[in-house]
């Protein structure tokens, strides 16, 4: 009986240091692999305008950084407390420079992506409550393989909407 209950206890050991070592890679419901590493994508200096009065929309600024080796799709980003967020790009066409949606946006690997005024940006519509400077959003990216990145997205003010933002960090889920 000893010997059964140490063989068990071991058995339980091995099993349980067995599985907290392992790489943390596990199939989503699409058949995917799925990391749970930060290192292949990161979102740095993430902050969204507050609205101005009367405006219906409002502009959101960051860095996206793919570090994987291959590219990755951008499809969509949300933002907690706000209806509709849609990516634009602004472009030059029969030399005017002017704004369009884009359903996705490709990140090549090992390159990243400046959402700033003048290029690339996350545009904000139907606020379920106002934004407020100073406080912080969880800003969602979600990505053509199922994958979503997140980080807390900071209000400012359109003057301090070009300052860098402090301790920004982001995390991976499915």
């Amino acid at each position: 009986m000893i010997a059964k209950y140490i063989m068990l206890s071991s058995s339980l050991f091995f099993t349980t240091f067995a599985f907290s070592n392992q790489n943390h890679e596990h199939v989503s419901a699409g058949a995917q692999k799925h990391h749970h590493s930060e290192a292949y994508v990161s979102i740095d200096d993430a902050k969204i305008r507050a609205f101005l009065p009367a405006a219906k929309s409002t502009a959101a600024y960051f860095t996206l950084e793919n570090k994987r080796d291959t590219k990755l799709t951008l499809v969509k980003a949300t933002i907690s407390g706000l209806g509709r967020v849609e990516i634009h790009e602004h472009v030059h066409h029969n030399g005017m420079m002017k704004m369009q949606q884009v359903d996705k946006l490709v990140i090549k690997a090992k390159t990243q992506v400046k959402f700033q005024p003048g290029g690339y940006h996350l545009m904000a519509f139907e606020p379920k409550s106002a934004l407020t400077t100073g406080e912080k959003r969880k800003l969602t990216l979600h990505f053509a393989n199922g994958e979503q990145v997140f980080t807390q997205i900071h209000v400012v003010s359109l003057k301090d909407s070009f300052k860098k933002v402090k301790n920004a960090h982001h995390h991976h889920e499915e």
